[in-house]
């Protein structure tokens, strides 16, 4: 059976311009407007579509429940697992997400255990992955959706917790989301090793961040999407859109 999977980091609705500037639209009073993101994913219609950077009933975003928001457009159903609640919205949360046109029959927010020492000139946040196993015509395929922290350490706690995940499950698997890693990254060794690391498909080197140009960052590849031997990897398409500071990464593939 051909699949379309997608992996999306939505910057929770922000949408941006080619001179690198946020531009809330003011019939939404200067929140983030979600429909961007929302009418490109209809476009694309994937079969199981994660996503970064997700909102759930933050005041910031109008306080709806993003993935619902998306998942109901695209005619999908949806999940949410929260990495966090920010100090200055705590009734709201943070994290990742999946949608999918197939019944999601399980689902888990697992934390990324933050690193003991914090002593890198970066940015901490506790991360997450959120875990659904999707029936796709009687097959049960596990979805991993996460986002990794800026941090190395940050980063090395990401991976040795997705190890132990794999090689614990029992399903087919696809693991995508927003790394925060290039392609070259010795971090990547462990899941490839246990993985088929999609972005290897291309010869030429790809970026998915940041949509827009900018002199600030160099184009890069951070987003992926992983499978397991059970899936035979067919395309992949990094499409151009502003409607989030990243690109959307699509795989076709058979399971």
């Amino acid at each position: 059976m051909k699949l379309k999977i997608m992996t999306y980091n939505i910057c929770s609705g922000q949408h941006y311009t080619p001179s690198d500037t946020f531009t809330p639209d003011p019939a939404y009073g200067g929140i983030r407007d979600l429909n961007y993101c929302t009418e490109f994913i209809k476009s694309v219609s994937p079969d199981i579509c994660g996503l970064n950077e997700v909102d759930d009933f933050m005041q910031r975003s109008g306080n709806i429940s993003q993935v619902d928001y998306i998942a109901e457009r695209a005619g999908m159903k949806g999940w949410f697992g929260k990495a966090i609640s920010f100090s200055f919205d705590p009734d709201g949360a943070y994290g990742n997400a999946v949608a999918s046109r197939f019944p999601i029959i399980e689902t888990e927010a697992i934390s990324i255990p933050d690193p003991e020492i914090k002593d890198e000139n970066a940015y901490y946040e506790t991360r997450g992955i959120t875990r659904v196993v999707v029936d796709i015509e009687g097959t049960r395929v596990t979805v991993f959706q996460t986002h990794f922290g800026l941090a190395v350490a940050e980063k090395q706690n990401a991976v040795t917790t997705l190890v132990d995940l794999i090689d614990k499950c029992e399903t087919p698997i696809i693991l995508m989301g927003d790394f925060n890693i290039r392609p070259s990254d010795f971090l990547l060794k462990p899941l490839r090793e246990r993985l088929f690391d999609t972005g290897l498909m291309r010869d030429e080197y790809f970026h998915t961040w940041p949509s827009y140009e900018t002199d600030k960052a160099k184009k890069c590849k951070i987003d992926y999407v992983f499978l397991s031997k059970h899936f035979k990897p067919i395309s992949i398409d990094v499409p151009h859109t502003y409607a989030s500071d990243h690109l959307p990464y699509i795989v076709e593939a058979e399971l």
